[in-house]
């Protein structure tokens, strides 16, 4: 006979549904505008290098941000911060959807990222707080379907509404954003008491915003003004002093920003580490393939989209498997095994030539995805699962924040070695005539670029899978015990 569901059975589900919604707003978002980008890149008449940076932007502030709204979470709790992301994020798109330039629009989506940041520190921690540790693997499994599922309906969508208005990618989050904000505000609420009186760190944040653009800047313009120039050598070594600063601030205050203590705990710092190179290896590959199938092969932004389906099929399928295989033997086969899989994906794509069939890029796709999904949710539940329900908040931003990291490294390294492959007009020239149209010693040409960027993100993998393997294991079947005890 099946035992009732206890309030907290129900809770569960009801918090996970609400942070997948949430995350289903913020992928979706994403994902609708990558596609959208060379159609905004033409309508606002910049260049590569400026739409480029509504997603840089973006994910810049999120990274910014990261480790403040995980601190908040700590110190307020995840219900109110949660809702007041969504109300923000909404704003910021209905903003961004009235955009009369570029520098409007990045403007906008940096106040849609400010709204982002609350969402990412807190979406994660609503579900791990919601369910005991071995469940949890399970359910970062259901919200990686989720996001992989966004994955595969963004793309689409997004190819959709750009072929009648590139602004309705905005739009179309205002009113599922107010709904998803009432949902979390009326369903939701706090599973602990949560110590208001600890001091934030604001010199702290201050000095972590200073290191991050700074070198941040120096790894996306280097190239373009010369590593060794003199104004770069003077943004390096103030990103250099600003991190030293802020490191040896963390370390000696009782309330940091970062509680840098957390790394001593093995599982925490080499799922992070693992996360974090893995996040530098794919942060550029579905931009590489949006680039090459509507800037190569000429197809318009909807089917552009479909093709590129195949990469997010493969985490939908494996991420509950993921999930639920790390709740029995633990994190790191499974995550590491993740890892191998999808560097057998990534080396078959870069390998591709211009004339590559379909069906071969879409088969590297599809492994390369699935490899992703078996590694994500098992690692996250591990990094969560390792720390103290008063230090989750924190946990949860440092994730994010190496996460997005990550992208951003991985977006600012992509950009310049593309260009560096093909003068800068003769691409914009592939994206307006058409790559079918152009000489094959160009299409050649681009098709290296993607394929070289390609190379460097399967070189990156191989760090990750070592990192990954030599994590330490957990006692799922103690945590059960510990748990079914209570």
């Amino acid at each position: 006979m099946t035992a009732p569901l206890t309030d907290t059975d129900h809770y569960k589900w009801v918090a996970l549904a609400v942070a997948s919604l949430g995350t289903l707003v913020g992928i979706l978002n994403a994902n609708t505008l990558i596609i959208a980008l060379p159609t905004i890149m033409m309508d606002l008449n910049t260049t590569l290098i400026g739409v480029m940076w509504v997603l840089i932007a973006y994910t810049l502030i999120i990274t910014i941000l990261a480790p403040a709204c995980g601190r908040f979470a700590d110190m307020y709790g995840r219900k109110k911060l949660y809702v007041f992301g969504l109300v923000v994020f909404t704003i910021g798109s209905l903003l961004c959807g009235f955009a009369a330039d570029i520098t409007q629009l990045i403007g906008f989506r940096i106040l849609q990222a400010i709204g982002g940041a609350f969402l990412v520190a807190n979406g994660t921690l609503l579900v791990v707080d919601a369910f005991p540790r071995y469940e949890l693997g399970k359910a970062m499994g259901i919200l990686s379907m989720i996001m992989a599922a966004a994955f595969v309906v963004g793309p689409i969508l997004g190819g959709f509404l750009t072929l009648i208005n590139w602004r309705l990618n905005f739009f179309f989050n205002v009113p599922i954003g107010l709904a998803v904000a009432y949902i979390a505000h009326t369903r939701l609420r706090e599973m602990n008491e949560f110590s208001r009186d600890e001091p934030f760190d604001l010199w702290g944040m201050l000095l972590f915003t200073v290191a991050f653009v700074t070198l941040t800047i120096y790894l996306s313009v280097g190239l373009l003004f010369g590593l060794l120039s003199v104004l770069m050598l003077t943004i390096l070594t103030v990103g250099i002093i600003s991190f030293a600063a802020f490191f040896w601030r963390e370390r000696t205050i009782p309330h940091p920003l970062i509680d840098l203590s957390l790394f001593k705990i093995r599982i925490f710092a080499y799922g992070q580490a693992s996360s974090f190179l893995n996040s530098i290896a794919r942060g550029a590959v579905m931009i590489l393939l949006i680039l090459f199938f509507q800037g190569m092969r000429g197809y318009d932004p909807l089917t552009a989209s479909i093709l590129i389906t195949p990469l997010a099929i493969g985490l939908i399928i494996s991420g509950p498997i993921g999930g639920n295989l790390s709740d029995k033997y633990g994190s790191r086969l499974i995550s590491t095994g993740g890892l191998i899989i999808s560097l057998v994906g990534l080396v078959g794509l870069a390998l591709m030539q211009y004339d590559t069939p379909y069906w071969i890029l879409g088969g590297w796709m599809f492994v390369n995805g699935f490899g992703s999904g078996l590694f994500q949710p098992p690692n996250t539940s591990a990094i969560m699962a390792s720390v103290p329900f008063e230090r989750r908040g924190v946990a949860s931003a440092m994730r994010a924040f190496l996460n997005n990291t990550g992208m951003v490294i991985s977006m600012t390294i992509a950009l310049p070695l593309l260009i560096a492959t093909i003068p800068l007009e003769m691409m914009m020239n592939i994206f307006v005539v058409g790559g079918m149209n152009m000489p094959v010693e160009t299409q050649i040409t681009f098709t290296q670029g993607i394929a070289f960027v390609l190379v460097i993100s399967s070189l990156l993998t191989v760090p990750a899978i070592i990192v990954s393997a030599l994590r330490g294991i957990e006692d799922v079947g103690r945590d059960r015990e510990r748990t079914e005890n209570r």
